[in-house]
This record gives structure tokens, sequence and C-alpha cells, in this order.
């Protein structure tokens, strides 16, 4: 056979098993309900500003767990993102009222990254052991708790007596921020020859000359480009408003659920 044909075979046969193998994927959010000494310092220096606990006003993203070979401590990195200066002033005296050393790993404004470490972990820690049927995407730190983001391979998993399920969506869905092969190849190239620079290193004319695309054809390229890697960065990197949409979606739909019943 010639070589189009075998891969014309292979194609067929991996697409056949991907199908057979096929399985609903969903994205959901979920609140860690279980004690954790992160959350508690997280609420005490929100309740030390003499603050109603809502959940977004000081809000970690955690870039990284681990755990130590004798399983008796845990370290990690975590993005602190506030809404007053001042609650990160309270969560530094809250770690050391714990016990959980920390350093700055890098700071700017409205940024700050703590690498942190702590012992006497706890027999169940969801931050480092696997929980059934969910594997964890995106993991934060609220005054209410741990917000985690789990990718689940099961549709009907709906949590368990330690989280509770606050959103849920496709995974076709919630992940569609993704770039083509296109997307990606097109604003690597212009970023690396300095379109996004100010000023700009090459002109959308001349990138589009050099890879021979009409200029409409790659502005609308590099704008669904953009739009895709906003998403991404608005859902990861900007922890405390994510938590503000679901609370205020979690807020809307309790009430709607109350208004139904009543009308029952």
């Amino acid at each position: 056979m010639k070589d189009g044909k075998y891969i014309s075979i292979i194609e067929i046969v991996l697409h056949a098993g991907l199908a057979a193998m096929r399985v609903s994927f969903r994205v959901a959010y979920s609140l860690y309900k279980g004690k954790c000494i992160l959350a508690e310092a997280f609420r005490e220096a929100v309740r030390e500003r003499a603050l109603s606990v809502r959940g977004d006003e000081l809000v970690g993203r955690l870039f990284g767990v681990r755990i130590d070979s004798g399983g008796e401590s845990i370290e990690g990195c975590i993005r602190v993102s506030y809404k007053q200066r001042e609650l990160l002033t309270e969560l530094m005296r809250e770690f050391r009222r714990r016990k959980i050393s920390y350093s700055v790993v890098y700071r700017s404004k409205g940024n700050f990254v703590l690498w942190f470490k702590h012992g006497g972990v706890c027999d169940f820690c969801p931050l480092i052991h696997a929980v059934e049927g969910a594997v964890p995407k995106t993991m934060l730190v609220t005054p209410l708790g741990l917000l985690f983001e789990f990718i689940l391979c099961d549709r009907e998993w709906v949590g368990n007596s330690l989280f509770e399920v606050l959103a849920s969506r496709s995974a076709q869905e919630m992940m569609d921020y993704m770039l083509t092969p296109r997307e990606q190849e097109v604003i690597y190239y212009a970023y690396t020859r300095g379109y996004f620079d100010q000023p700009h290193g090459a002109t959308l004319d001349q990138i589009a000359a050099e890879l021979k695309l009409s200029k409409s054809s790659l502005h609308e390229i590099l704008r669904s480009a953009t739009r895709k890697i906003i998403t991404a960065y608005m859902r990861h990197d900007l922890p405390h408003l994510v938590v503000s949409r679901l609370l205020e979606r979690g807020i809307l739909e309790r009430r709607e659920t109350t208004v139904a019943a009543a009308q029952e």
C-alpha cells in the first residue's frame, strides 16, 4: 500500500478506538467542606479586618504542592489575590500563628506569590490525595474553604460528603479556549516579530506578507487567538474574580430555588 493509505487506515483505527472508549467529561467547581489549615488562615485574616466572610476577599491559587517522603509536611507555591492590602498583612500574621513558614517568591503591584511549608498533614488532604472520578485542574484557597476545578470523567459525579459542587459544565464548553495549531503558529510568529511590543516591532501588513496571508485573514486569526488567551487568563490567573462569579451564580441559583419552592 502507499503511505497515504497506511495513514488512512491508522487514522480509522485510532478514531474507532477513541470512539469506543469515549467518556462524557465535565469541568466542575467544587468546594471542599473538610478542615484545611490554609483555608482557616485565609478565613481568619478576613475576620480580623472585621469583614463578613463572602469568600472572594482573599483568594490564593496554588501553583503546585508536594508532601515530603515521610508524609509529615507539605509545601507549595501560592499566588495571593486580595481586595485590600491589609488582608495580605493579616494573612502573614495568621501563617505565623499557625507555624506555617513562608517566603516571598515574587511581588509586584497587586501580585504576591508565596512559597509555604507546614507540618501536621491531615489524614485526608485533597491537595495531595486523589478523589475518585475527579482530577484537579485548578486549586484555590478561599475563606470558605478549598475550591477545586475538577475534570470529571463520570457524568454522574456530583460530589460526596466532603465536596459541594457549585457549578458544572461540559469539558468541551469549558476548555474551548485552547488554540488551534494555526492560531499557535501565527500568534507565536507575531509575538517573536514584536507585533505586541510598544511600539510595534513589525506591522500587521508586514506579518501578513511574511506569512502569505491577507491582512483580514491575519487579523481574524490574531483576534480569535487573543480572545482565547484572555479567556484562559481570566479563568486561571484571576482567582478572586472566578470565586466572585461562582458565588454570584450560587446565590442566584439558591434564590431561584427558594422562589420556585415557595410557588409550589
